[in-house]
């Protein structure tokens, strides 16, 4: 039982210091791997809506493209266009179309800004296109 007591007496505590920096260290590195995991799933939504608004300005301006077909001229100033499709649920577009003149012809430029989310997640695209009248 002495030598029991005497190696207790030698013990200094190093092991409860030791394990308190180990937990320290694996919870630091735990916040940053969770910060890390936000940052990429707020990106990725980011783009996501970017992507949707892309496609919302390029159906809009398809959709103001093939009404010009039947009569080549800007049949309104600006055409807002809500769509109720599985991809593009709650985006929007609005298409404006003016007449340009440049070097003596006659172009229909038409513009269209794709609007999808809201608030602070909210991503707009815009696509243009010029047609010789």
């Amino acid at each position: 039982m002495n030598n029991f007591s005497s190696s207790r007496a030698k013990q200094k505590g190093l092991g409860l210091i030791s394990a308190i920096f180990v937990i320290s260290v694996l919870a630091l590195i735990a916040a940053g791997m969770a910060s890390m995991v936000a940052s990429s799933a707020k990106k990725h939504t980011q783009q996501l809506l970017q992507s949707r608004a892309q496609s919302a300005a390029l159906s809009a301006l398809d959709i103001e493209l093939v009404r010009m077909a039947k009569s080549p001229s800007c049949l309104s100033a600006s055409t807002s266009i809500k769509f109720n499709t599985a991809g593009l649920y709650e985006c929007s577009a609005e298409v404006n179309c003016s007449s340009v003149e440049i070097e003596n012809k006659y172009f229909l430029h038409v513009t269209s800004e794709g609007t999808c989310g809201s608030g602070a997640e909210m991503a707009v695209k815009f696509e243009q296109k010029r047609i010789l009248k």
